[in-house]
This record gives C-alpha cells, structure tokens and sequence, in this order.
C-alpha cells in the first residue's frame, strides 16, 4: 500500500507538468509544433544519458542475476501483448495505431522517474531490460505493422542512438568502467530531465486538442482499458504463474519495475511513428492523451494488486 501511495504522489507531480504544458499552448507561449523539438531533444539527447547513467553502478553478481531476470519478465510480457492484440484484433476490429497502442507503453518516459523517487536511483538499472526490449520490438514489430511491411532494417535497429547509448552503457557495466566525474554528473543531470520534458510534450498535444476530436473516436475508451487494466492484468497472472520473484534476491521488487512498465500508458513513440508512416496520429495522440490521464488510478491499483 505504501508503493501505491507513493506512486500515486509521483503520477499527481507528474500530471501537474502536464499541466505546464497545457498552459503553455492555451497561453500561447509556445505553439504545439514547437514541441517536435522537445521530443527530438528528448529522443535523441537525453534518452541516451539516461540510458548510459543507469548503466553506472558497481557490477555484482546478485545485480547480474536481476538483471536477466528483468530480462525475462520484459520478453515475456511483451511477448503476451503481441499474442493477446493478435488474438483480438479480429473480433474487436483493432487497426494498425490500435494494435500497437495496446502492446507498446511508455516504459522509459514515465517508469524512469517513477522507479527513481519510489525505489531509489540505484533500481534504475533494472529498466533498462524492458527499454532494450521494447526499442528492439519498436523498430521491428511496431514498424512492420504500422508500415504494413515484413521488412525489417536491422542496421536501423543497431545504429538507433537509444540502442547505442544501451550498448555503450552496458559496456561500461560489464568493464567496471566509470565516466570521469564532470562528464558523470553532465550525463546524470540531462537524463534526469526525461520525466519532466515528456509530460510538458504531453501537455503541449492535450492542450491542441479539442474535446470534439475525442468524441470523434468511439473505440478510444476500449483501447484504453486495454492497454491500462486489461494486458496488465495478464502480465500480472503470467508474473505470478512463473514464480520468477523467487529466483533471485529481491526478485519482487525487481519484477514490481518491469510491471511498472508493461502497466504504464500508452507509448508515445507509437504517435511519433504513426505520423511517419501516414496512419492516423491525431488517435494515437488521443490514446497516448488520455492514457496518460488515467494512469494516476491505474497504475496504483495496479502496484497494489501486484504486492497482494
């Protein structure tokens, strides 16, 4: 009950940046487009300082062990949501943006600075696991559907800056190597702005938007309760059946974090791509929008019923 309430202090200061950049279009002090150049800062500056920053702690082998559990826990959840969005996207008619809304989270964006204020800086490490995997499955899965394509680029996968940042941060870790201290607290510093400049983005896109274009969508509360309540909910069996909070010291709290992430809204990658490859990314942003919103109840109840 105590991570759930702590959670939800995080979420509640996390939405009061939403705010900020609600304020910010509806004040006409910055215009929505100028939010593209929070998201390339965000995307390409600092996601890889964050990234190489978790990668800064002493190698161990009870930190090895948790490491691949974490691992383990992200394959197999998002493994379960491609195999539960391939199973209903017959019978609920799910589109590109939809399929892909339901399976992909944002597990960095808004994890990141959750895990660091619940849990301490040094369990930062431990979602790195599920970022590895997810922006592996972004630019093969995500790509393939929303593109409608069975190409898959693997030199874009390898030379992604985020996927690099991870090599490189993964490489100092095995190699015990430490950035000097200048570049240490430069890096540490920039990766903590991700929480903050991706709810002031959010609030930017609320902010253009008008409640008609939400009405517009009559399957954006299914799509929704899918990605909040009900793949969490069969990520959370799945977690239990396997019994992997067993295998290694503070098992739960590490599979909790990779929950944390396979429970957060909807990612906001799938809008960036979707607007790339001509799908409708005004939905998305739709979904991303009110995810978002309602993960202040979502993800709590959700950290709740993990610890029964």
């Amino acid at each position: 009950m105590i991570i759930s309430i702590l959670l939800g202090k995080q979420i509640a200061a996390m939405l009061l940046m939403v705010l900020m950049g609600f304020a910010l279009v509806r004040l006409n002090i910055m215009k929505l487009q100028e939010s593209r150049a929070l998201a390339t800062l965000t995307l390409y500056v600092v996601g890889p300082c964050m990234a190489i920053d978790a990668f800064q702690v002493d190698v161990t082998p009870e930190k090895l062990h948790g490491l691949a559990v974490s691992f383990a826990a992200a394959i197999m959840t998002q493994a379960l949501y491609i195999g539960l969005s391939l199973l209903l996207r017959r019978p609920l008619r799910l589109d590109e943006v939809e399929q892909c809304s339901v399976i992909y989270s944002n597990g960095a964006n808004l994890i990141i600075p959750i895990v660091g204020y619940v849990f301490g800086q040094d369990w930062i490490f431990y979602t790195c696991s599920f970022i590895t995997v997810q922006v592996t499955l972004f630019w093969t899965h995500c790509t393939t559907v929303l593109n409608k394509s069975s190409r898959i680029n693997i030199w874009s996968i390898l030379t992604n800056i985020n996927m690099l940042s991870i090599f490189a941060g993964a490489f100092l870790f095995v190699t015990g190597i430490r950035l000097p201290e200048v570049p240490r607290i430069a890096v540490h510093s920039v990766g903590q702005m991700v929480g903050p400049l991706c709810m002031i983005v959010t609030g930017m896109l609320i902010g253009s938007l008008n409640l008609k274009g939400f009405l517009a969508y009559r399957k954006l509360p299914l799509i929704v309760a899918l990605r909040l309540f009900a793949f969490p909910l069969a990520a959370l069996l799945l977690l239990r059946m396997t019994g992997m909070a067993g295998w290694v010291e503070n098992g739960g709290t590490i599979l909790l974090i990779s929950f944390f992430a396979a429970s957060a809204p909807c990612a906001s990658t799938v809008t960036q791509m979707a607007h790339v490859y001509g799908r409708d990314g005004q939905y998305a942003s739709a979904i991303n929008v009110v995810s978002t919103l309602l993960c202040v109840v979502s993800m709590p109840l959700m950290a709740w019923l993990f610890q029964l």
